[in-house]
């Protein structure tokens, strides 16, 4: 028998109990698709087809936007919402309210600077339309980096790109929270 034969009963035991300490954590794994028909987080429980995510499609409206910032989130969150149904008669409403700026993190010597981060706020609250009854409200960051240089124009595309990019996880953020909740009201 070679020293090589000898490793390897231990690599393989080894290997069997990183197998079955990953089947063992991913047995409490309770995660399921967000507009899927399978139910509630994984428990079997299907959700009847008019409560579903899913099947509220153009049934949830968004407060107006009263800025161009508020107005990049809202456009992002009605279609990932809404999947680009026209919103017709809503069961629900989601008051939002959006707010960004620029923070400098790196300043050149004579106080210009380069390196920025773009933070956007959003606060939101959805409402059922029926009985005007809170569901669910909250509050989401998204933050996105970016350089400025001493090219005027260069430096303001990258702060619009940024909004952008920001207002786009912002309302990815925001799409999560509004779905989990009306999955969890079971919802319409």
């Amino acid at each position: 028998m070679s020293s090589s034969d000898r490793v390897r009963p231990s690599r393989l035991h080894s290997g069997l109990l990183v197998a079955a300490a990953a089947a063992a954590a991913l047995a409490g794994c309770t995660a399921g698709p967000l507009y899927g028909d399978r139910g509630i987080a994984g428990t079997g429980a299907s959700l009847s087809p008019a409560s579903s995510v899913q099947a509220l499609k153009g049934r949830i409206a968004i407060s107006e936007a009263q800025t161009r910032t508020a107005q990049i989130v809202r456009n992002d969150l009605l279609f990932r919402l809404n999947r680009g149904t026209p919103v017709a008669e809503p069961l629900y409403r989601i008051q939002l309210v959006v707010s960004g700026g620029e923070q400098g993190i790196s300043i050149e010597p004579g106080g210009v600077a380069t390196s920025s981060i773009y933070t956007l706020n959003g606060r939101y609250r959805l409402l059922r339309v029926s009985d005007n009854k809170l569901i669910s409200q909250g509050h989401r960051v998204a933050t996105v980096p970016f350089d400025r240089t001493s090219q005027l124009f260069q430096s303001e595309r990258a702060l619009l790109d940024a909004r952008q990019q920001a207002g786009e996880l912002l309302a990815g953020e925001l799409e999560l929270a509004v779905a989990s909740a009306l999955n969890g009201a079971g919802g319409a």
